[in-house]
């Protein structure tokens, strides 16, 4: 026989819907004390309780080192709440990934990382198809130069076609990167947006270097001060 899940009682709902809808607003999650006080708690340790509950559950990851924001949900918790690509006729959900592994992400489920809720007027006319949009997270300072800053959200428009002189997603070998597409008398190559970054020849890669979408936004997300 089949062991049944482990369900959330209606306070590891509210705890974990809070987390989620705190990831999707402004793209962190909360802290132990911000959930302390969502949920009305007067100690910290309640908190802690709630968290270590869904963890054993499965719907948290268990870090590898505690941080101040270390409150991530698993693809069980994302399935619980797994949303349109247009919650509504203004906004625009967007799925979040830290590397793209398969040419189409979209298809790829189980390494969305979290979500973003944007505005449509943040693109400009025409707006993007919903149902192709995604977004990659920026890791290192290759791209510093067209002001795309190490933890920017690069939001794609998925497409195995960019015009050359645009930014694009491209999967080079077994990682994914942004760069921008170029060509000249000798073929196409990716150029990083800082100098002291090499650029890659098509003809250099093995296998070449496979386009996945074009950059059409960045969402950039402040991490707070911490008074000392």
């Amino acid at each position: 026989m089949t062991k049944a899940p482990p369900k959330l009682t209606k306070i590891q709902a509210k705890a974990l819907e809070f987390i989620r809808s705190s990831l999707e607003r402004s793209g962190t999650a909360p802290t132990l004390r911000e959930l302390c006080a969502f949920m009305s708690y007067s100690a910290i340790g309640s908190a802690q309780d709630l968290v270590a509950a869904l963890r054993r559950k499965g719907f948290l990851h268990t870090p590898d080192k505690q941080s101040a924001r270390s409150l991530v949900l698993t693809p069980k918790a994302i399935a619980l709440h797994e949303p349109t690509h247009q919650s509504t006729d203004t906004t625009f959900i967007v799925p979040c990934f830290e590397d793209v592994s398969l040419i189409n992400p979209l298809d790829n489920v189980e390494d969305r990382v979290e979500t973003l809720r944007m505005s449509i007027s943040m693109f400009p006319r025409p707006y993007p198809a919903p149902e192709k949009l995604f977004a990659l997270k920026q890791f290192g300072n290759s791209m510093i130069d067209a002001g795309i800053l190490n933890g920017d959200w690069a939001i794609i428009s998925y497409s195995s076609e960019v015009e050359p002189g645009r930014i694009a997603c491209v999967k080079v070998g077994e990682t994914s990167g942004l760069y921008r597409i170029m060509k000249d008398r000798d073929g196409w190559y990716l150029r990083p947006e800082n100098t002291s970054h090499e650029i890659i020849r098509a003809d250099e890669l093995n296998p070449n270097f496979q386009v996945i979408g074009e950059v059409i936004g960045i969402q950039r997300v402040l991490e707070p001060i911490i008074n000392a």
